[in-house]
């Protein structure tokens, strides 16, 4: 998929392992990079240019990580930039002209996901791509196995299964889909209230990844698919279950609840605060592109 991948670059230990895993995709791909470095815009608004004292630090940490990424991947086109503003509103504008924007993260969240990757988050709702959340100590490539990915039968879904196939077999791994049906946060399972005739939970449950399990083998009949039906876990916790080890988690940013509630609830303040393999959020725009 040629284009241009964007990775929010500070010099951490988090950035780093970010751009070397967006660098890695890139040299696979035949992508360009960008690292862009967000600078805090708390000078004169009337001048043009950035003030010396934030330039300076952010260009050398730019070289820097620049010259890194290119020895440890040569072959690749890494272009550079430094931008004024928030880090999530800078990325999510840069993100209408990106395949894909990689962020890392490597602070620990509390019981409620506060202060657990606040720009990972932010630039989940703002990106017209798919983003990317690396872990600063993500699980090597060689390593990992296996690609896991969420259903409950809404179109979002629908398209992180699609993304998830396609990285499935691009990088030979077997896929695993997973649907939970416990009350997120309450970690008991679902009670069904449904009328007479109508499925019961499980029979439910089962009939979303029979669906997921045949779009599947529609696009990508060779590919290794297994299933999990969780009756105990938030569909949070039962994807952090299903992902250890894993080599990549694909999840949609909305599923059949809104942004507000999905971010930071749901999925971010359990997902990404247990998950050690990177993570990809797709959005409605970014699957259908």
């Amino acid at each position: 998929m040629p284009g241009t991948i964007i990775v929010g670059f500070d010099g951490s230990p988090a950035s780093r392992a970010a751009a070397d895993w967006a660098a890695r995709r890139a040299q696979r791909c035949g992508c360009e990079l960008r690292l862009v470095l967000s600078v805090p815009d708390d000078w004169d608004p009337t001048e043009a240019q950035l003030s010396t004292d934030g330039i300076e630090p952010a260009a050398r940490a730019l070289d820097e990580g620049r010259a890194r990424v290119a020895a440890l991947f040569p072959g690749i086109t890494i272009h550079t930039a430094i931008r004024r503003g928030d880090p999530a509103l800078v990325l999510g504008e840069l993100s209408r002209d990106a395949v894909l924007v990689v962020v890392g993260t490597d602070k620990p969240a509390d019981p409620h996901g506060e202060g657990f990757g606040a720009v990972g988050l932010q630039v989940v709702t703002r990106s017209a791509c798919t983003v990317a959340i690396i872990p600063s100590t993500p699980t090597p490539p060689t390593r990992g196995t296996g690609v896991v990915v969420g259903v409950d039968g809404s179109a979002d879904a629908d398209r992180a299964l699609r993304v998830a196939a396609g990285e499935a077999e691009m990088c030979g791994q077997a896929l695993t889909i997973v649907h939970a049906m416990a009350d997120a946060g309450q970690g008991r399972p679902t009670k069904p209230r449904n009328a007479p005739g109508e499925p019961g939970a499980d029979e439910a449950g089962e009939r979303v990844l029979d669906a997921a399990v045949a779009a599947v083998r529609d696009l990508n009949p060779r590919l290794q698919v297994h299933r999990v039906l969780d009756t105990r876990h938030s569909p949070a916790e039962a994807l952090a279950s299903a992902a250890g080890g894993a080599r990549l988690l694909v999840v949609g940013s909305r599923g059949r609840e809104s942004v507000k509630h999905m971010w930071p609830g749901a999925i971010g303040s359990v997902v990404l605060s247990r998950i050690a393999c990177p993570m990809l959020v797709t959005t409605p725009s970014a699957a259908d592109s």
